[in-house]
């Protein structure tokens, strides 16, 4: 039986490509394996990307989301079965040979302000009961310090980091260094960290001397291969369509072989974990 390593994607810093690294390693990893992809931002861009948008709404109205498992009682839509499932929670999406998987997200997560005790450790009980269905599981998180992100923290067994190479992205590798000791001294669970991508890169020097500064500072830490800065995004999102396949790209062949290169990486460093 399968049984998923689960992985956060977290940076507190926003605009740094994580929705792009996670949702083009998602479908990379769904070449050779069963993925889940939780979005768990209240932005849900990972979500926008990935299903399509009738598709999506329909689901809203008769379906669950990430909302129901943090709290049932926000999602007053009497369409819905109360009980939240795997076949009621996860969206399966398939393109070309390949399948991914998505619990889907919403900007009713919005309305979770004040949560109750307890909250917290939903997703993580969610995640043990469906992880056996999967190799992979990773999770978007939003870039803040929040409920979303402590909660993806107690149900993962790591998390990767991806850092747009410019001096004020990199000044926030301190505060997340912050946030993760917090969560680590609140609950107790210790998360390794699977590894830092580089993303939005361009060919200056600037960017240059500063992924040269963080390899020296996060020796062995820092993943070969790394995402340009890159065109389409947007058009790749609005048509529902993998980056790595979407040839409307101004560098498309580069992007493809970051992301294998990238998904390789994670691959072995993601086996390292249960040695």
């Amino acid at each position: 039986m399968a049984t998923a390593t689960i992985v956060s994607l977290i940076n507190m810093k926003g605009g740094v490509g994580k929705t792009t690294l996670a949702v083009g390693l998602a479908w990379e990893l769904a070449k050779s394996f069963r993925v889940l992809l939780v979005d768990i931002d209240p932005q849900f861009n990972a979500t926008q990307w990935i299903v399509d948008p009738d598709k999506y709404l329909e689901w809203l109205r008769t379906k669950h989301t990430v909302l129901d498992i943090f709290s049932p009682a926000i999602s007053s839509n009497s369409e819905k079965n109360g009980k939240v499932t795997p076949s009621t929670s996860i969206i399966p999406v398939q393109k070309g040979d390949s399948v991914l998987y998505v619990l889907p997200s919403t900007i009713d997560l919005m309305q979770l302000d004040a949560a109750p005790r307890g909250t917290e450790n939903k997703l993580r009980v969610y995640l043990d009961k469906v992880r056996h269905l999967f190799d992979y599981v990773l999770i978007d998180c939003p870039p803040t310090a929040s409920l979303f992100s402590y909660s993806a923290f107690l149900a993962s067994d790591a998390y990767l980091v991806p850092v747009k190479p410019d001096p004020l992205s990199v000044l926030g590798l301190p505060l997340l260094n912050r946030a993760m000791k917090d969560y680590e001294e609140r609950s107790g669970h210790h998360l390794p960290r699977l590894g830092l991508v580089f993303t939005q890169v361009r060919q200056t020097e600037a960017m240059s001397n500063t992924m040269q500064q963080v390899r020296g500072q996060y020796v062995g830490e820092v993943f070969r291969n790394t995402i340009a800065q890159t065109t389409g995004v947007a058009e790749a999102v609005e048509e529902n369509t993998p980056l790595q396949t979407y040839k409307k790209s101004g560098n498309f062949s580069d992007v493809k072989a970051s992301l294998i290169g990238i998904c390789s990486e994670f691959v072995d460093r993601a086996k390292e974990l249960s040695l």
